[in-house]
């Protein structure tokens, strides 16, 4: 799997749209299978979903077979006023799953992640939220970032996790120590590295 990670190609104060497409179409030309992004990339909730609609207009206007590609999106962040603000509730995550829907053009999503934990939410409601949106249908994989080792656990007991989506790099090392890339390895789950 070759993934590309598509924040900046709309929370970039100069963004461009076509030449966002044009990266997107490079990208998948030179054989990335796998698109990361999130209602939450946008500027602001008044261009909610901005970077889901850009990815599905790449798509369609390829040229290549985008069966073959795999896209993640998150729900659980809003951009009031652009700033970045949890909201974890099972009401908040199912509205935006359905938005997401709509804004990437599939009748299901590949891998749908909480891009956070609400600290104002139990984790267990929106792990629930999340598995409900599985079993009706909306999402077919389920993915966690920004977790500990013992917050996977919990959602463990409830659902199966298929992905975990923290930081790991050579500048930020903790998804290692902390022993979250340890559990998803023990455990057979992804782990997808944002900031590489």
């Amino acid at each position: 799997m070759i993934a590309l990670g598509c924040m900046r190609l709309s929370t970039e104060p100069d963004r461009d749209d076509q030449r966002s497409v044009a990266v997107l179409h490079a990208a998948l030309d030179a054989g990335v299978t796998f698109l990361d992004t999130a209602d939450s990339y946008c500027w602001t909730d008044e261009d909610f979903g901005h970077n889901e609609r850009l990815i599905a207009r790449a798509l369609k206007a390829w040229g290549g077979d985008p069966a073959r590609i795999t896209i993640a999106t998150k729900g659980g962040l809003t951009r009031p006023e652009g700033r970045w603000e949890p909201d974890g509730r099972a009401k908040h995550l199912t509205a935006a799953c359905e938005r997401s829907c709509r804004a990437l053009d599939v009748a299901a999503i590949d891998l749908y992640q909480l891009h956070v934990v609400d600290p104002r939410v139990p984790l267990a409601t929106s792990v629930r939220a999340l598995a409900a949106l599985k079993r009706d249908g909306l999402i077919k994989a389920i993915g966690l970032c920004n977790v500990t080792v013992s917050q996977l656990e919990e959602a463990q007991r409830i659902v199966e996790i298929d992905a975990i989506q923290n930081e790991l790099s050579v500048w930020n090392d903790s998804g290692i120590l902390s022993g979250v890339a340890k559990h998803c390895t023990d455990n057979g789950i992804r782990f997808l590295a944002f900031r590489p």
